[in-house]
């Protein structure tokens, strides 16, 4: 933590000075969510071991009243516990003529009246029959809960595979719009070469970007600048952003995609004509 603290300070002594670059800025804001979450976590050990003192208290206090109770008992007069005695056997003796006993292992008298099966009729009915249905015994039957985990997983499975299909099929059928973009983009614009798109963003575009094309994440945009700084050529681009616009589904009439995607041919100017 000390550590974090000194990256974090290291960082507001940069803004202060006005110094600080897009990727320092962004190394304070990850210190700074590291050292929240690490804080969380010491206020509920400390919220837990308050607890545990609370129940230890409680248990002392219970162990006292114990003690006092064992000790009043044993300050009881002598007369008061040959009343007590005397009382328990009067109870006793009324329990014991108020049982109903009974033999639990007693076994019922044979009527004289019923017949006994011979000994051969009755090996014949234990035996078993030929033509009687076989089950099988050894697959042993699986707990509810398993079944429906397992039900579940492979559920999801299948609306994963789907999902992904469908995003793929969404994405092909984006690429001509994309591509008008582009064409436009290169008749209107004066397109300046970037050597990499990363800490090319403001931080107003960065703000925008995040809201409007990526669900509000910030981590899934630098995912994706990153994915797709690292791209070989356009067309390879052009496949990946139609990806991102399938599954958060971009306006692409709107000025948000066109302003994102003049920093893609910013980068991959060399070919933008093309």
């Amino acid at each position: 933590m000390k550590e974090l603290v000194s990256a974090i300070e290291n960082g507001l002594k940069k803004i202060s000075k006005g110094n600080i670059t897009l990727i320092e800025l962004e190394e304070t804001l990850a210190s700074s969510r590291e050292l929240y979450e690490r804080l969380l976590i010491v206020r509920y050990k400390v919220y837990e071991n308050s607890i545990l003192a609370n129940e230890e208290s409680e248990e002392l206090e219970i162990v006292d009243k114990e003690t006092e109770v064992k000790k009043e008992e044993e300050t009881i007069p002598e007369e008061n516990k040959d009343r007590e005695i005397i009382f328990e056997e009067e109870t006793t003796e009324i329990a014991e003529d108020s049982i109903i006993r009974f033999d639990l292992f007693a076994t019922p008298e044979i009527e004289s009246e019923e017949e006994v099966l011979p000994s051969t009729e009755a090996e014949e009915a234990i035996l078993p029959n030929e033509n009687a249905p076989t089950f099988n015994l050894i697959k042993e039957d699986l707990p509810e809960e398993v079944l429906e985990e397992s039900t579940i997983a492979a559920e999801e499975e299948i609306e994963s595979a789907e999902t992904s299909k469908e995003i793929a099929e969404d994405a092909s059928d984006l690429f001509p719009k994309l591509m008008k973009i582009e064409k436009s983009i290169a008749q209107n614009y004066q397109v300046m070469t970037l050597e990499t798109l990363i800490g090319s963003f403001t931080l107003n575009e960065r703000l925008q970007f995040i809201n409007e094309l990526f669900d509000g994440s910030s981590d899934l945009f630098s995912s994706a600048i990153k994915r797709l700084d690292s791209l070989d050529n356009r067309d390879s681009a052009r496949s990946v952003i139609a990806e991102y616009a399938a599954e958060n589904n971009w306006d692409l009439d709107g000025e948000v995609v066109e302003d994102f995607m003049l920093k893609i041919c910013s980068r991959y100017a060399a070919n933008l004509g093309n």
